[in-house]
């Protein structure tokens, strides 16, 4: 089975490179895959029989029926672009346009994990649909809350220049059509905190052609096979090429003491998945021996009945290209103090003694600089105090409240003379001695 990775949202502010430019993308992104679906070839790549460019197939005409799951992507098989260690992300091309009448079916059950997803882009990334499982199966008043696996589920994807998506339909836009050969859209499976095999492909949805007479076409065996490879060859051409991005022509910015968390605003990431919403600062590991983040827990969706959120977790990445995740720490994860605080060490060497009493640690990685990322997927509305709710606040850390994610760098000595004082002493006194400092980077 093919494994490649496809860029987070956070890639395009970051000036992150085109990962998908060799089939229209300059920039890309998705947030979570999942399993499921029909392969009678039995090859090592996806179940319509492709192969990529190895095949010796290749074909420039556009896509009329479509092609099945093309490849699986996680942070372990190709580590660009910020993903989340904890999430999985499969990937399907479907035709620019169909015939009037048709519709592509995507049939399955809920999967075993914490979320999943289905989302359209056109060949450069714009979002055109996108459907949650709670919106599938009418939940959306509740989207915080996790969706009961193992119901069956059939998502219609139609083309139209007037309906709007809605529950279980996806409106692809007819007048949207790719400028390089062959046309083709993207759909992206995502899936977080897979489980009990969610994310093998023989636990895939099916995907289906379906003609206005009712001819039904499994793009298991899709009549574009041809096409199927060149898409897969251009996408596996640019993805070999990633590690070579730079900043995209964008100043790159110091990092500076104390540190600042700041909001990620910006709707129009190619590939992004609107259902998260993330936080970020540059980091660098000579202002200090460890970074500290530290802010108050929401619930989750399997920690709670009437969860604030369905997933919330804070990775170490790297801030050059090819933007590399170090590693991710999960909410189910997360040691939570009685206070409700998570408490997280950020630094190149293992934290001083007894720090597994009240901190979880994750290593600072082999640049100099680094790029945490703190998430929340799904915020329930009640929840006024997430990162969706202040998404427009002009100062989050007051707004956001115990919830804003503090960071302060922190010594090692100040760490161990007030650990025995608890994590909330150890923040407040690090604070206090941070002191101030800026160094600049001359960029990837």
């Amino acid at each position: 089975m093919k494994k490649l990775w496809i860029a987070s949202p956070l890639a395009m502010l970051l000036g992150a490179a085109a990962l998908l430019s060799g089939c229209g993308g300059s920039s890309t992104t998705a947030d979570s895959g999942s399993s499921g679906g029909s392969s009678s070839s039995g090859s090592s790549s996806s179940g319509s029989g492709s192969s990529g460019s190895s095949s010796g197939a290749t074909g420039t005409a556009a896509l009329v029926y479509g092609c099945n799951w093309l490849f699986e992507s996680d942070a372990q098989t190709a580590n660009i672009e910020y993903p989340d260690t904890n999430a999985v992300y499969w990937i399907a091309a479907l035709p620019d346009t169909i015939s009037s009448g048709d519709q592509i079916q995507i049939a399955g059950t809920s999967a075993t994990g914490r979320y999943f997803s289905f989302s359209l882009y056109n060949e450069n990334g714009k979002a055109e649909a996108s459907a949650d499982d709670a919106e599938l199966f009418g939940a959306g008043s509740t989207p915080a809350n996790a969706v009961s696996p193992g119901q069956a589920y059939t998502v219609s994807v139609i083309y139209s220049l007037t309906a709007n998506s809605s529950g279980t339909t996806l409106v692809a836009n007819p007048s949207d059509i790719s400028t390089r050969a062959p046309a083709h859209k993207f759909l992206v499976y995502r899936l977080y905190l897979p489980t009990s095999g969610a994310a093998d492909f023989g636990n895939l949805p099916t995907l289906t052609y379906v003609a206005a007479g009712g001819t039904r076409t499994p793009l298991s065996a899709t009549p574009d096979q041809a096409s199927c490879n060149t898409i897969l060859g251009n996408i596996e051409n640019a993805e070999s090429g990633s590690s070579s991005s730079s900043s995209g022509g964008l100043e790159p910015t110091p990092a500076v003491k104390p540190p600042k968390m700041a909001i990620y605003r910006s709707t129009a990431g190619r590939f992004q998945n609107l259902d998260v919403k993330y936080m970020y600062e540059k980091t660098n590991d000579t202002l200090g021996d460890m970074l500290i983040i530290r802010g108050q827990a929401p619930s989750f969706a399997t920690a709670a009945q009437s969860p604030q959120v369905r997933y919330w977790s804070i990775c170490s990445d790297g801030a050059h290209a090819p933007f590399p995740v170090v590693a991710c720490l999960a909410d189910q994860d997360a040691m939570i103090g009685s206070d409700g605080y998570y408490n997280v060490i950020i630094s190149t060497n293992t934290p001083p003694s007894g720090y597994q009493s009240a901190f979880n640690y994750l290593p600072f990685g082999a640049e100099a600089f680094g790029r945490p990322i703190y998430r929340q997927l799904l915020a329930s509305s009640s929840f006024s105090q997430s990162i969706a709710a202040n998404d427009l606040s002009l100062d989050p850390a007051s707004s956001m409240g115990a919830y804003y994610p503090g960071s302060t760098y922190c010594s090692n000595s100040v760490f161990s003379a007030n650990l025995s004082a608890g994590a909330a002493a150890v923040f407040s006194a690090c604070k206090s001695s941070e002191g101030i400092g800026t160094v600049p980077d001359t960029g990837d």
